[in-house]
């Protein structure tokens, strides 16, 4: 879940994405500077950290960018978040982007966790009954939590539906102790 000031600076660049007719391109781009910043810790400490010089935070930057080849949308955008000591929000920034632009295409991310591997069949069911639920085309992630004991919990934005085996054992719990 990403933080409020990572969902304003997507906010904006959504919109500027919109208006240069580029928004899908600007979304991929984003995502993936963020996996860069993802997969090295050591590079999100130096974007954020105040002890590292402003041109010594851009220099590293701008040299990721020409190795990666963004827009100069991209490039500006992410220089911003650099130069302001928010690099490290760029993974955040990535998935309000994403789900803005998802948003306005009318799809929905959910993620599902069970307590063991789904097949094929059962995530396409379960696909089928968000989509119903929602009203709109649904792309599921899916993951394994041995802890649930048995069922599932899906989160979509901001709600989570839990329907873990867990879960319902702890509300037991509780009505047992509050009586």
């Amino acid at each position: 879940m990403s933080s409020p000031v990572a969902r304003r600076y997507a906010k904006a660049l959504y919109m500027i994405g919109v208006e240069e007719n580029r928004l899908d391109a600007l979304t991929r781009e984003v995502k993936n500077l963020a996996d860069v910043v993802r997969v090295s810790p050591e590079l999100a400490t130096l974007l954020s950290s105040p002890v590292i010089a402003q041109e010594t935070r851009r220099a590293v930057m701008s040299d990721i960018l020409t190795r990666v080849g963004v827009s100069p949308t991209a490039r500006n955008f992410t220089l911003l978040l650099t130069d302001r000591r928010r690099g490290a929000l760029l993974p955040d920034v990535a998935e309000a982007l994403a789900a803005l632009s998802d948003e306005r295409a009318g799809k929905l991310q959910a993620q599902v966790t069970s307590a063991t591997a789904l097949t094929e069949p059962q995530l396409a069911r379960v696909r089928a009954s968000l989509e119903k639920l929602t009203g709109k085309t649904v792309a599921l992630t899916h993951k394994v939590d041995a802890s649930l004991i048995g069922g599932m919990v899906t989160r979509i934005g901001d709600k989570v539906y839990d329907g873990s085996l867990r879960a319902r054992l702890d509300e037991i719990r509780q009505m047992a102790s509050a009586s």
